[in-house]
């Protein structure tokens, strides 16, 4: 049999059609009412809990209904993180020119503990830092190593029970607190039990222990005696809040002591079991639903970092990054400015801020503009919010608490000043140390020196030897809140310098020496607030008069240190809790009122699961880091590293992964997190009526939008719902809606799984490989693929894991029975990611973004994308007479029939019935059109009415892909190009420019040269859909029982597609290490395939039918006016890079390491 590309047209279409429909004209006042509609929430400060707030706002309220402003006083975001990188001296000739050392000014680590340590790795996790963390193990020296300086020297404490042995023999002020220790378990507790079990005795003993309070001081030395107060509590104290702990009240500063006393009667009894003692009381009921939400939420969050990370975790001590903790703020800033909706103004922040009589709120900044705020969340100081807010505003205890004023001087000794002394500077190796209250001659007020060379030494250097000595000395805090003057910068450094050669008997010779050291010092004003006794009443206090004020109250959230505490960790994690109830409010009919103390509430209230289920949802897709718009526009001149990621992909409500506790099972248990079925609540209202009331709100919607609810919405969307157990619609094969080509012949499988293997065996045959399908429908192309593989004993024996992109339950459950099947026939099983796999398991995963996926450069990836770009949701531009592009959008018409009203008939209703969606052009251009096409050089040559699409989401999932198979992540992005100087040539100013771009380019050069250090072992990857290397203009159809129908044909019910534009998607592969051949026709990769030869093998023995049938699918899938040609390959591939190769290699391909691959490359 001769096969052959002309092959008699297909009956049934797979979907290669395209359909042509022109826009209607714009609707300038319907866009109008949507603007004037949109309600906008205005953040003060941008400090860490102000910036998590706009961030978790933005990513979960609907842009095109709400605007976000963020304004900071300063000319910079990130408060009091100040993370930067100084020019050491150097008086080697040989020393490494530019050299430069990262000091941290405000905080420089995160410890990854507890509900509020969680928040923070998940926002990490959200922003796309994972992989750029510097872990520091318990088991680490910095980690394990802390001292006291008391009372004339170094004092270890102890870290386990052998050193408090060693310890107790070498310090006296430990032997001391021994007795006291001893005691505290038979110490009275202060809070009594009920004299009667009459309900209104316990009552008022709950009340009053909701309102007491004592100082940090008081409750230790009651406890443990003075010498464990006034020594350890108080170096302890100087470390965290610079504070006084005879002041500072012991429920908000150390809330664990409070609460082991007072529920286990002893703070050494909490750590016995409550059967064994005797003095345990259960929290009331309304705490404890307070701590059972926060667990949940712990739960949640641990589920939707996935396992591998928080059990990463369990063994870290604390965490930062390469150029310190402002990473998180640049990557925050970043974020944001893909929110078109965002806007940030640095340098003007609030000067007042007035209600009128209507209930209207302005601001007014300090560059003398009005601002109206339909709600503001504050995370400025609180004292200065006193000073912005109506005089009637009657908030009380905004100014009751001071704040620590404190001196940071960093101390950085150059590698070759180091190398020079022949001897460590530093006596010991550690965190650091910290100064009792007790400590004699601490005149000049030291509160502690950080040792920064031992916290984190991978922020400067890899090779040991040339590191510099960094030192952090702090100084201030309580011993300077009498002082009427604060010392000058110059001052700090002479105190420093003192504190540092008399504690540590470094030469002050040496540390005076500008040539060899560099000395930074700089007073940070009232930047931690000390929390005095009394706090937690003071706040709720404070909340009730929130949640009561008639101007304020719906419209005012308070958020930051001043309030819930002082670490970036609880920063973090209650700026999100404000922001999800905010969300839970503007969407979802929550309390209005949203004070941001609600941990303050008398009694306690738990957090509604609506609101953190709202989190968890918008969350899930989002991991990816920011983008610059020109890397969205395909390839250029510019240099690939200039490319970006797009904003997150598929933003939806779907669980992280799906793994099961029983995969033997074929049933697929819902997740917490999953959308509501619609057999669990059926909607009231279809997704048309849905779409053309949200258009009425808010106004027309981008083409993106419409796609992206149609396909994707949790309940009605296309894709999510179907093949699920509450509806029999089915959307792929003969009884779907459209068949694609492994549901035509199993041939194609087959081939694309010996495409696979070809590349495996000529990379070496890898030891460990997984399987990437991004939206692999019923599963039957994985699941003939597996089969083919399953003939393959050496591969199938390397085969570790399947990740599956997927969003539908009803086809995951289709998915796993398919992969169970298929890997039965090989001896294999399905198990989940907690079980151990051993030598016959797989490990099936499921995530619903590809952005969710890992990098795993240990493991050989093979990626297949099959018909799964086309459904991504993609921009639609026009070009006007005017050169300008104007974005298509989603609107409403009036229908073309003409309505008779009758009698008694409501008039509105009619009206309304009488609207449908249609296409309407935007007034002026969009964001969109300005940011994808405006300026691009592929669309200039477009004619006035001329339409392009453009897919910001294609582009980004196709640079994951390239990070998937190249198995490293891609190179952050940079600006290679020098500006011109700023100062007149040959000046000091122009000189200290040119030394902090060089240092610029150094930290890009030690980043870049850290990321292409690690080994891979690569993968290959197919992209198989029809389009072509070129853009289209009007692609978007819709398709239904096999045939076009209009796209606006009951939404969610209809498959809505474009056709690729492969040349986009390859601009955006371009700025990874992955390598990407075509693409070319399907009918020529299938041939090049071996596709006669296997259907020869087929039809061996077949009836004349059978073998009628088998040829015929073959053909139709290299159909030349068909599937044949509208069908596209595009082969991507990572090849194995050793340990610190790469560095080293050149542009030219090393062909015994990266082969030809067959049939997109081979030697004529």
């Amino acid at each position: 049999m001769l096969l052959t590309r002309s092959a008699s047209r297909l009956q049934t279409l797979a979907r290669p059609a395209i359909s042509s429909s022109r826009g209607l004209s714009s609707s300038t006042t319907a866009l109008a009412a949507a603007a004037s509609a949109k309600k906008r929430i205005a953040v003060l400060g941008g400090g860490i809990s102000g910036l998590t707030s706009a961030y978790r706002l933005a990513q979960q309220l609907p842009k095109d209904r709400y605007d976000i402003l963020l304004l900071e006083h300063h000319n910079r975001l990130g408060g009091w993180i100040q993370s930067g990188r100084i020019t050491l001296p150097s008086t080697q000739e040989a020393a490494a020119p530019n050299a430069t050392a990262l000091i941290e000014q405000g905080p420089r680590s995160i410890r990854p503990a507890g509900y509020s340590g969680l928040m923070m790795l998940e926002l990490v996790r959200s922003l796309g830092l994972l992989e750029r963390l510097l872990k520091v193990p318990k088991t680490a020296p910095s980690a394990q190593n802390r001292y006291l300086y008391y009372p004339d020297r170094l004092a270890k404490l102890p870290s386990s029970i052998p050193s408090l042995l060693s310890a107790l023999l070498k310090l006296p002020f430990l032997r001391a607190i021994i007795p006291g220790v001893l005691r505290e378990p038979r110490i009275p507790s202060r809070f009594q039990h009920p004299r009667s079990e009459s309900q209104s005795e316990k009552q008022r003993l709950q009340h009053r222990e909701w309102i007491e309070d004592e100082s940090v001081d008081s409750f230790v030395s009651r406890r443990f005696g003075k010498g464990l107060a006034e020594n350890l509590l108080s170096a302890v104290i100087h470390g965290i809040y610079a504070g006084d702990t005879r002041k500072l009240s012991v429920r908000a500063v150390l809330p664990f002591l409070w609460e082991a006393e007072r529920v286990h009667g002893s703070v050494l009894r909490s750590m016995l079991s409550t059967k064994r003692n005797k003095r345990h009381r259960a929290l009331p009921e309304s705490e404890a639903a307070v701590k059972a939400a926060k667990e949940d939420r712990v739960k949640q969050i641990e589920q939707e970092l996935g396992k591998e990370v928080v059990d990463s975790f369990k063994s870290i001590s604390v965490y930062s990054f390469p150029e310190g903790v402002q990473e998180i703020v640049e990557a925050l800033e970043s974020r944001l400015a893909e929110h078109d909706n965002v806007k940030i103004r640095k340098g003007d922040g609030v000067r007042s801020i007035l209600v009128d009589g209507k209930g209207t709120v302005s601001l007014r900044t300090d560059s003398g503009e009005t601002i109206e705020a339909d709600r503001v969340i504050s995370s400025i100081p609180s004292s200065r919010l006193a000073d912005v807010l109506p005089q009637d505003a009657s908030l009380p205890h905004l100014k009751h608490n001071p704040s620590a004023n404190v001196g940071v001087v960093n101390l950085v000794i150059s590698p070759d000043a180091v190398a020079s002394s022949g001897k460590p500077l530093v006596p010991v190796e550690g965190f650091g140390y910290l100064i009792p209250r007790t400590t004699p001659g601490n005149e000049d007020g030291i509160l502690g020196v950080v040792f920064d060379s031992d916290a984190i030494p991978e922020q400067d250097s890899v090779d040991p030897a040339s590191r510099p000595v960094k030192l952090t000395v702090m100084m201030g805090g309580s011993h300077w809140s009498e002082l009427e003057r604060l010392p000058s910068e110059e001052e700090m450094k002479r105190r420093a310098i003192k504190a540092v050669s008399s504690h540590l008997g470094i030469d002050r010779s040496l540390l005076e020496d500008t040539s060899r050291v560099t000395v930074k010092a700089t007073l940070q004003k009232d930047c931690i607030p000390w929390y005095l006794v009394g706090h937690p009443m003071r706040m709720s206090q404070l909340h009730k008069a929130l949640e009561k004020s008639e101007t304020l109250a719906g419209k005012l959230t308070l958020v930051g240190a001043s309030y819930t505490g002082v670490s970036l960790n609880d920063c973090v994690a209650y700026a999100t809790e404000a922001a999800e109830r905010i969300v839970d409010a503007e969407l979802h009919g929550g309390d209005r009122v949203v004070t941001g103390l609600a941990s303050f509430a008398i009694p306690p209230v738990a957090p509604s699961r609506t609101s953190t289920s709202i989190a968890a949802k918008a969350r899930e897709g989002d991991a990816r880091p920011g983008t610059n718009p020109q890397g969205l526009m395909g390839p250029t001149t510019t240099a690939p590293n200039q490319f970006s990621v797009a904003r997150g992909i598929h933003a939806r409500a779907f669980s992280t992964s799906r793994r099961r506790p029983n995969v033997s099972s074929s049933s697929i248990p819902p997740s917490s997190s999953a959308p509501t079925s619609p057999s669990q609540g059926k909607p009231t209202k279809n997704l048309n009526e849905i779409l053309l009331d949200s258009i009425r709100a808010s106004g027309p919607m981008p083409v993106s939008t419409y796609m992206r609810t149609c396909l994707l919405d949790p309940m009605q969307g296309y894709y999510s719902s179907a093949n699920s157990p509450a509806t029999s619609r089915e959307v792929l094969g003969s009884r779907g809606d459209f068949i694609t080509s492994p549901e035509i012949s199993q041939v194609f499988g087959e081939l694309v799984a010996i495409f696979y293997l070809a590349r495996w065996q000529s990379v070496g045959a890898p030891s460990a490989t997984r399987i990437v399908e991004l939206g692999p429908g019923k599963g039957t192309l994985l699941a003939d693929m597996l089969r083919t593989f399953a003939t393959f004993k050496p591969f199938m024996a390397t085969l570790k894991r399947i990740h599956l992109v997927e969003t539908s339950d009803g086809l995951m459950e289709l998915q796993l029975n398919a992969i169970q099947e298929s890997l039965a026939v090989a001896g294999k099983k399905v198990v989940s990611a907690e079980e151990e796999a051993g030598a016959d398991g797989v490990v099936v995963e499921w995530f619903p973004g590809v952005d969710m996926v890992p990098v795993l450069p240990e493991e050989f990836t093979i990626l297949t994308a099959h018909e799964f770009f086309d459904a991504l949701p993609t921009h639609i531009f026009e070009k006007g007479v005017d050169g300008k592009f104007r974005e298509v959008l989603v609107g409403i018409k009036p229908k073309s029939a003409i309505t008779v009203l009758r009698p008694g008939q409501d008039l509105q209703k009619s009206e309304r019935d009488n609207e449908e969606l249609g296409f309407v052009l935007s007034p002026t251009p969009t964001p969109w059109a300005q940011m994808l096409v405006q300026n691009n050089p592929r669309f200039q040559h477009l004619q006035p009415g001329q339409r392009v699409e453009v897919s910001p989401e294609a582009w980004a999932v196709a640079r994951r892909v390239g990070e998937i198979v190249a198995g490293r992540s891609a190179s952050a992005p940079t600006n290679l190009t020098t500006p011109p100087p700023s100062a007149p040539e040959g000046s000091a100013e122009a000189a200290a420019e040119s030394a902090l771009q060089a240092d610029k380019l150094e930290s890009q050069r030690r980043q870049e040269s850290q990321r292409l250090s690690h080994p891979t072992v690569g993968g290959i990857g197919l992209i198989i859909d029809y389009g072509d290397d070129k853009a289209y203009g009007s692609s978007f159809r819709a398709f239904r029982n096999h045939s076009l129908v209009p796209v606006f044909e009951s939404p969610g019910s209809v498959d809505l597609t474009v056709n690729v534009d492969f040349l986009h998607l390859k601009s955006a592969l371009q700025t990874t290490d992955s390598r990407y051949l075509g693409p070319i026709d399907q009918a020529d990769f299938l041939v090049g395939m071996g596709l006669q030869m296997r259907t020869e093998r087929l039809i061996r023995g077949r009836g004349e039918e059978d073998e009628k049938r088998i040829k015929d699918a073959a053909n139709r899938l290299v159909d030349d006016t068909g599937m044949g040609v509208q069908y596209k390959a595009l082969a991507i591939s990572g090849r194995v890079w050793s340990e610190g190769e790469a560095e080293q290699a050149g542009n030219e391909r090393d062909k015994s390491r990266d082969p030809d691959i067959y049939p997109f490359e081979f030697e004529q």
